[in-house]
């Protein structure tokens, strides 16, 4: 055979113990590493989540609008950037604020029907638009739309009532 002269050799990967010892260093220094990482994210996670459950009491507490879309708004560790849409706490707080804005705004609703003539309506409502609900336009538009057309409705009834009173008193 004229290949007899021709040998041909595999070379099969090393075993892990025949490893040369820079790896093993390498890749234990990498574990500590992320195992640091992990435990700093845990720390983090954790005080996050304490200002959070702060902020929602914080939150429930509140009666202006301002300060309710402020305590919304939570500073994110770097740390934690990356797994944001995990963090269950701050979906509790950005629920929280939604519900409080809500529960807000139908007291300013209620308000706003308790008045009787159109003065202090236009008086109450453009007190709301200006000082409270204004703060919505960026964040919750809906809402804001909301009290605006609520207000609105409430201030074309209680003109034509009144116009309705006047012309029966002629």
């Amino acid at each position: 055979c004229a290949n007899r002269g021709l040998l041909i050799t595999f070379r099969l990967p090393r075993p892990a113990h025949f490893w040369p010892m820079t790896d093993f260093v390498e890749r234990r220094k990498q574990r500590m590493q992320d195992d640091d990482a992990n435990a700093d994210a845990a720390r983090e996670l954790e005080k996050l989540e304490a200002e959070c459950s702060m902020r929602m009491t914080k939150i429930r507490q509140n009666s202006h609008m301002k300060d309710v879309v402020q305590l919304k708004d939570v500073a994110i560790p770097d740390v934690l950037r990356p797994k944001v849409h995990e963090i269950r706490a701050l979906h509790q707080l950005i629920t929280a604020a939604e519900a409080r804005l809500r529960e807000l705004l139908d007291g300013h609703i209620l308000e706003l029907r308790r008045a009787h003539s159109v003065s202090a309506l236009e008086q109450l409502r453009s007190h709301f638009l200006h000082r409270e609900w204004n703060v919505l336009k960026g964040v919750y538009p809906e809402l804001h739309r909301e009290g605006e057309r609520e207000a609105e409705k409430l201030l074309l009834r209680l003109e034509y009532e009144t116009d309705v009173r006047r012309k029966r008193g002629r």
